[in-house]
């Protein structure tokens, strides 16, 4: 298995685990412990959800067309 490899399956886990959370919040699941840690109220999580799995995305994108190292 590549670094690229180990690199990108993180990299799911990660934005799984982020998109997960987001749609929890979003759909109403009582996550005050994140609130409290993100020291955001609820609205303004929801704003920023959006943005934290874009940027997971795009990171996933650049490294899975990055150039592979010989």
């Amino acid at each position: 298995m590549t670094a690229r490899m180990i690199a990108l399956k993180i990299l799911d886990g990660v934005f799984i685990a982020a998109t997960m959370t987001a749609l929890l919040m979003i759909a109403g699941f009582p996550m005050d412990w994140l609130l409290a840690f993100a020291e955001m109220g609820l609205r303004e999580f929801q704003w920023f959800a959006p943005f934290i799995l874009a940027a997971a995305l795009w990171l996933i994108h650049a490294i899975a067309t990055s150039d592979p190292t010989p």
